[in-house]
């Protein structure tokens, strides 16, 4: 099992960037070169 957080890198291997979506509609994108310093947004994104 995976956790979130290398979830988001694992992704990165496929995307150039991460998109936040909100009842279908992109609020966000990050880059991977910002993953890192946005990580503790995603988890709010999240939830976690």
């Amino acid at each position: 099992m995976l956790l979130v957080e290398q979830n988001f890198r694992f992704a990165a291997t496929v995307a150039d960037r991460h998109y936040v979506v909100d009842n279908g509609q992109v609020v966000d994108m990050i880059r991977n070169a910002e993953l890192g310093a946005n990580m503790a947004k995603l988890h709010d994104y999240l939830g976690v």
